[in-house]
C-alpha cells in the first residue's frame, strides 16, 4: 500500500501535475533510492520501492493514450487557471515583502518567508489562512505604503478560496470519464509515493546535506522554479 490518503484527495493532487514531468521525476527518485540500497529502503514499507515502480510502469503505458492525455492536460489548466494562480502570486509578494523586512533588521515568521508547494485548494487555502494572519501580526513592521492594501488582497483571495464550493468539486471530479479518473489517481498517489521516497531519503543522510538534497522535486518543478517563481522550498519534496 503506497498511501491511504482519501482517493479524491489524491486525484485532486493529480490534476496540477504534468505527466511527462511526474514520470521523470519518478525514474530519477527511484533511481537514485534504488542505488542506496537496504539502508534506504529499510526506511520504508517492505517492497515499497518495487510497488512504485509499478505505478510509474502503469503511468508510461497510460500515457500512450494520447486522448487521455489531451483531457489530462485540459483538466489541470483549468483547475490553476480558475483557483490558485491569485494565491501563487499573493504568497510571492508576501514573501519578498518580508525579506525586505528581514534585511532591514526585522524579525519575520520563517511561514512569511518560504513556503511549501501547496498545489490542490484545500491546501493552498490553510496556506494562504496562516500566510495572512502572520503578515497582519507582523505588518506593523513591513516596508512600504501599500502594506495593508497588500493584506487585503491576500485575505480576498483567501476567502475566495474558502466559498469554493466543495461538494460541487467533488461532483466534478466524479462526473470525470473514469479512465480520466484512474489517471489522475496515479499521478497523484505516484507523487505522494516520491514525497515519502524523499522524506526517508532525508532522514537517512540528516547529517549530510549534499546526499540528502539528492532527494528533491526539482524535475517535476523546473519550469516553476525558473524566472522568479516558487521559491525553492517548492523542490524540496516537502
Amino acid at each position: 500500500m503506497i498511501t491511504t490518503l482519501p482517493r479524491e484527495e489524491l486525484i485532486q493532487d493529480g490534476m496540477h501535475i504534468r505527466a511527462d514531468y511526474l514520470i521523470e521525476q519518478a525514474g530519477y527518485t527511484i533511481g537514485i533510492a534504488t542505488a542506496d540500497g537496504p539502508p534506504l529502503a529499510d526506511l520504508l514499507p517492505e517492497g515499497y520501492l518495487a510497488e512504485v515502480d509499478a505505478l510509474l510502469d502503469d503511468l508510461r503505458s497510460a500515457r500512450k493514450d494520447k486522448s487521455l492525455m489531451v483531457d489530462d492536460a485540459r483538466n489541470a489548466t483549468k483547475e490553476q487557471n480558475k483557483a490558485l494562480k491569485d494565491a501563487k502570486v499573493w504568497r510571492r509578494k508576501a514573501s519578498r515583502r518580508a525579506r525586505r523586512a528581514v534585511r532591514m533588521g526585522y524579525d519575520m515568521p520563517r511561514e512569511l518567508l518560504t513556503y511549501s508547494s501547496a498545489r490542490s485548494i484545500p491546501s493552498v487555502e490553510g496556506q494562504m489562512d496562516e500566510m495572512t494572519k502572520l503578515f497582519e501580526a507582523n505588518i506593523s513592521k513591513m516596508p512600504g505604503k501599500d502594506a495593508q492594501e497588500l493584506l487585503d488582497e491576500g485575505k480576498a483571495i483567501a476567502t475566495a478560496l474558502k466559498n469554493t464550493d466543495a461538494e460541487q468539486e467533488i461532483k466534478r471530479l466524479n462526473g470525470l470519464p473514469a479512465a480520466t479518473q484512474e489517471l489522475l489517481l496515479k499521478k497523484g498517489t505516484l507523487y505522494t509515493a516520491l514525497k515519502v521516497i524523499n522524506d526517508a531519503g532525508h532522514e537517512l543522510f540528516a547529517d549530510n546535506s549534499t546526499q540528502a538534497a539528492r532527494y528533491n522535486l526539482s524535475i517535476l518543478y523546473r519550469r516553476t522554479t525558473r524566472g522568479g517563481g516558487d521559491t525553492p522550498a517548492d523542490a524540496s519534496g516537502a
